[in-house]
C-alpha cells in the first residue's frame, strides 16, 4: 500500500474521536463525509513534516450493549486490515488492561501492518509511572499522550513519521487519465468496468488496489492511458451493516481523492437518491471532473420525451447537475458505454485548461454591464480585473475594492455567467475574491 492510512482502534470510549480531531485540527476539515453511514466523522486528512496522512476513525463503532463487544473487535481488526499502512491501538490510560484489550492486541499482530500501542489520557508524566504494564499485551513501547490537552502528541507524530520514512506515495505513473467508476451498490459499476475491459483488448496491466476487491486497470483508448478507478467491491461479503457502509464510505472517498474525473452511475429503475447527491457533493467539493451516467436504461418504459424529463427531473432536484453531463446507457445491451470514456476525456481536458487573461477580462466586463454588483452598506463595489489562477480545477482570481461585501447571490451569478461563456462543462469552478486598492 502506498497511502499513508492510518486507523484508530479501541475500545468504546478511550478517546478515539478525540484523538482523531485533535490531529485533523478540527472536525470542519473532515473530507466529504457521506450521509447514510453510521456516523459522519470517520475519515480526514493531515500533514506533519510536509506528508500527507488519511486518518480513519473507527469510533462510530460503539456497541449499544457489552454483548456486541465481540462484534465490534472483528470489525475494527478487519478495518485495519484492509484500509491502514499504520494501526494506532489506543487504550484508556486511566483504566486497567482487560480482555477485551487483549483479544485486540492479539489480532492485530496477526494483521500484520505497522501498529503503534497509544496509552491516552496521561494527562501528566506523574500517570505515566505504571505505564510498564502495558507491556503485558506484546506490542512494544507504548507511546503515552493526552488526545484532549495535546501533551505528547507531537511525540506520536512522530514515531508515525518514523514508520513513514521511506514510504513514497507518489502514485502519478505514466497514465493520462485516472477515471473513477463510483456510485451506489447494485448499479452497475463492475459491469461496466469488465464491458470496458472486454472492448478494449489492449489492457496494459492490472494492479490491486488498496482495499479489498478493488482493482485498478489501465486500458488504452484512442492513444490515450486510462487508469480506471474500479470501486465494484463496495459491499464485503458480511453480515455486518456497518462493517459493510463503513468499506463503502471508504473507497467512495479514496476513488475521489484519487481520480482526475468520476463518474457516478445511478439505476435508471431506482432513481435518483440522496446518497447520490451526497457523493456527487463529495466530487465537487474536491474539485474532481465529474459525469452522471445513468445505467440501465433499457429497462425503462420511453417515449420521445423519456430521457429529457428523466434529466429535467434530475436537474429540477439538483440543479448543480446543470454543469454537468448526463448520460444514458446499458451496460448489458452495450449501449453508448464508450461515451463515457469520450466524456472523461473531454472532461478532463476542460479541467486543466488555461484561459486567456484577455478574454476573461473581455468576457468579464460585459458580464458587468449587464449587471454590476449591488452596493452594500452604501459601499459602491468595483471590480478591477480577473485572472486563471489555477487549473485543475480551475480557480478565477477576482480582484476589486471590497472583497468581503460580495454576496452568495452575485458570486453564483458571476460563477454561471462565465460557465455561459466558456464551456466548463462536468468541471467545478471556484472564485477567489482579493484586495485591489485602486
Amino acid at each position: 500500500m502506498n497511502k499513508r492510512t492510518i486507523v484508530i482502534i479501541g475500545k468504546p470510549n478511550v478517546g478515539k474521536s478525540t484523538l482523531f480531531n485533535r490531529l485533523i485540527g478540527k472536525a470542519k476539515s473532515i473530507v466529504s463525509p457521506i450521509e447514510g453511514v453510521t456516523r459522519d466523522r470517520v475519515y480526514g486528512t493531515f500533514e506533519w513534516l510536509n506528508k500527507e496522512y488519511e486518518l480513519i476513525d473507527t469510533g462510530g463503532y460503539i456497541p449499544k450493549d457489552s454483548d456486541d463487544i465481540n462484534k465490534q473487535v472483528k470489525i475494527q481488526a478487519e478495518i485495519a486490515a484492509y484500509s491502514s499502512s499504520l494501526i494506532l491501538f489506543l487504550i484508556d490510560g486511566k483504566n486497567d488492561i482487560s480482555t477485551n484489550d487483549q483479544i485486540l492486541a492479539d489480532k492485530i499482530k496477526k494483521i500484520g501492518k505497522p501498529y503503534l500501542l497509544v496509552i491516552n489520557k496521561m494527562d501528566t508524566l506523574k500517570d505515566q509511572n505504571d505505564s510498564y504494564k502495558y507491556y503485558e499485551l506484546g506490542l512494544g513501547d507504548p507511546v503515552c499522550i493526552s488526545s484532549s490537552s495535546g501533551r505528547q502528541v507531537g511525540l506520536l507524530l512522530d514515531e508515525i513519521d518514523k514508520i513513514h520514512k521511506n514510504t513514497d506515495c507518489n502514485n502519478k505513473s505514466n497514465y493520462d487519465l485516472s477515471l473513477a467508476i463510483i456510485g451506489m451498490p447494485n448499479v452497475g459499476k463492475s459491469s461496466f468496468v469488465n464491458k470496458i475491459l472486454d472492448e478494449n483488448k489492449s489492457i496494459v496491466s492490472d494492479l490491486a488496489g488498496t482495499t479489498r476487491d478493488s482493482i485498478d486497470s489501465f486500458i488504452n483508448y484512442f492513444s490515450k492511458k486510462i487508469r480506471i478507478i474500479d470501486t465494484a467491491g463496495l459491499r464485503k461479503k458480511t453480515k455486518v451493516t456497518d462493517s459493510i457502509e463503513f468499506y463503502s464510505t471508504i473507497r467512495t472517498m479514496r476513488s475521489i481523492e484519487d481520480c482526475d474525473v468520476a463518474a457516478i452511475l445511478i439505476d435508471a429503475q431506482k432513481g435518483f437518491h440522496q446518497q447520490d447527491k451526497s457523493i456527487i457533493k463529495g466530487v465537487v467539493d474536491k474539485g474532481k471532473g465529474l459525469i452522471v451516467v445513468i445505467n440501465k436504461w433499457d429497462l425503462i418504459e420511453k417515449d420521445t420525451y423519456t430521457m429529457k424529463n428523466f434529466k429535467d427531473d434530475m436537474i429540477y432536484d439538483f440543479p448543480i447537475l446543470k454543469h454537468y453531463p448526463i448520460l444514458f446507457i446499458s451496460i448489458k445491451n452495450n449501449l453508448r458505454v464508450r461515451k463515457v470514456l469520450d466524456s472523461a476525456l473531454e472532461v478532463f481536458d476542460l479541467r486543466k485548461q488555461k484561459i486567456k487573461t484577455s478574454l476573461l477580462n473581455d468576457i468579464f466586463n460585459q458580464i458587468l454591464i449587464n449587471y454590476p454588483p449591488p452596493a452594500v452598506k452604501g459601499k459602491e463595489i468595483k471590480i478591477k480585473y480577473i485572472t486563471q489562477i489555477r487549473t485543475s480545477p480551475p480557480l478565477f482570481g477576482v480582484f476589486l475594492n471590497h472583497p468581503d461585501l460580495i454576496t452568495k447571490s452575485y458570486e453564483k451569478y458571476l460563477s454561471n455567467q462565465i460557465r455561459e461563456k466558456i464551456n466548463l462543462n462536468g468541471v467545478p469552478i471556484n472564485l477567489s475574491f482579493r484586495k485591489k486598492n485602486k
